[in-house]
Formats: C-alpha cells, structure tokens, sequence
C-alpha cells in the first residue's frame, strides 16, 4: 500500500509498500523560485521551536512534582475531625492573589 502526503515546503512525502518513507520533489508549476527543495543528498532537517523546548522543559518539571503533600492533608483532616479547623478567609485571599501575580510574571517572561 502506498500513500502520499503533501509537506509544508512543497515537496510530497509517499510511504511504499516496504514503508519506509522518502521525500520526493514536487513539480514547479512557474512562478517563484522555491526555496525549500529537497538536497540531491536526501538529508532532511527538522527544527524544534523555543517554544516547544520550554513546553518539553516544563512537562518534565511537572512530573517530577508530587500530587499533593500528604502530611499536610493529614493535618487538615485530623484539624476538620477534631472540630480545630480555622479558616481565615483574608489569608486565603491573599494566598489567591500572591499566586495570580505569580503567574502574570511568568505570562511577562514569556
């Protein structure tokens, strides 16, 4: 089975039946000049974005964090049991805003 698929640069990509794949050239139809065309060689290249590294970056970090600190959601449960939770609604609020600006930093940064 074979199939074609048409890159960005122009030039289609067609898996045979031994399923490798090879780019091939497109035919010019007049115009400009094209500026992507394959290398007699065969040597393709692919770039990452800066963005996509920093993505990559960060899904690692994330990973490597723990789903929730489990000593501290033992305290709030032994405090909630007991009747000793206190919730301190200004507290919270301010906890709420240092993290938006946290995260207006990060936006900036980008």
């Amino acid at each position: 089975m074979s199939m074609k698929i048409k890159g960005s640069s122009g030039h289609s990509i067609s898996t045979g039946d031994s399923g490798q794949t090879r780019a091939t050239e497109k035919p010019q139809t007049g115009g400009a000049a094209s500026a992507g065309k394959a290398s007699a060689s065969g040597n393709d290249t692919v770039s990452i974005t800066v963005s996509a590294t920093r993505l990559r970056e960060l899904e690692a970090q994330i990973a490597s964090l723990p789903i929730a600190d489990t000593q501290h959601i033992s305290d709030i449960q032994r405090s909630l049991a007991s009747g000793n939770f206190v919730f301190e609604p200004e507290e919270a609020a301010e906890n709420l805003l240092t993290q938006e600006r946290e995260f207006a930093k990060m936006d900036k940064k980008e």
